[in-house]
């Protein structure tokens, strides 16, 4: 999500920091930015699909670039099933200026969100830069380039918070998916979509056997589980941030419950490497052995 934030909440300047004493262009470009305001926090499809010019480009924070046809996608797939929701959004230091058919609008923002698919919902408070660049084409204003800057934040404590947050979300996770529900039962209730959003694309997760599972293996599994875990007992947990976007965890956890009918009663422990990405905490990698009574 993180790379499509600024098109979705955070890429448009109010109408309403407009200057007075601003030129008729200069208005007439407010206009048209008070509209695309409205158009991309209601994902209104038919607007953007008429504003967005065919070489229309975004280039997020993380450097990944978007086309027309990738965000207009993204913001059908908001609009069916919405990931986050704004709590509240500031922009500061605004200013349009208009040369001719072009237009150039640049703003500081600040903008808090909140995840609709986390079990936690926890605020998360982004700031950055952004640049729009717009151009009057055959009568009519259209987007044509922006461009999106994080303000590097780092705050152990806060991202510490997160990691044991987003692994107490999983762990919670875990005994969910091996409650002895059928795969049915799993999706609608949301934990698969919830198991989907908590991997990141490259997991691998690697048993006490040695035994490697990808992301889709992973999520295949929960089809034919025989496990049920009753009871689940966090008994040691380190949190180690990397940088801004990376935190080991490691640590020891009871469970006890059966396995195809057989009773069990055992202590894990793991090491799993946490990825931030798309405005969220994801396990990029999980390794659990046996600990021996």
């Amino acid at each position: 999500m993180k790379q499509f934030l600024s098109i979705l909440v955070l890429s448009v300047v109010p109408a309403t920091a407009a200057c007075a004493q601003g030129g008729k262009a200069e208005k007439e470009v407010r206009l048209f930015l008070a509209q695309y305001e409205k158009a991309v926090p209601g994902r209104d499809i038919a607007f953007l699909e008429r504003v967005l010019a065919d070489d229309y480009v975004h280039a997020g924070p993380n450097g990944t670039t978007t086309n027309r046809a990738e965000a207009l996608k993204y913001f059908r797939e908001q609009r069916a099933n919405p990931e986050f929701r704004t709590n509240s959004l500031k922009h500061e230091h605004q200013n349009v200026r208009v040369v001719g058919d072009m237009a150039l609008v640049t703003n500081d923002w600040i903008a808090t969100t909140t995840l609709t698919q986390s079990q936690i919902a926890v605020p998360v408070t982004d700031s950055g830069r952004y640049t729009g660049v717009f151009e009057k084409r055959n009568g009519r204003w259209m987007v044509i380039a922006e461009h999106d800057s994080d303000k590097i934040q780092y705050d152990d404590k806060l991202m510490v918070a997160g990691v044991v947050r987003a692994s107490r979300e999983y762990d919670a996770l875990t005994k969910r998916l091996n409650s002895g529900r059928t795969y049915a039962e799993l999706e609608a209730a949301g934990d698969i979509a919830a198991l989907n959003g908590i991997l990141a694309q490259e997991y691998t997760f690697t048993n006490s056997d040695g035994v490697i599972v990808n992301r889709t293996q992973d999520l295949a599994s929960n089809e034919t589980t025989r496990t049920v875990i009753r009871t689940s007992e966090v008994l040691e947990q380190n949190v180690r941030t990397i940088s801004t976007s990376s935190a080991v965890v490691t640590g020891k956890i009871r469970y006890v419950g059966a396995n195809a009918g057989t009773p069990f009663d055992l202590v894990t422990s793991h090491t799993t490497t946490w990825g931030y990405y798309d405005g969220r905490w994801q396990v990029t990698a999980r390794h659990t052995s046996t600990v021996k009574p």
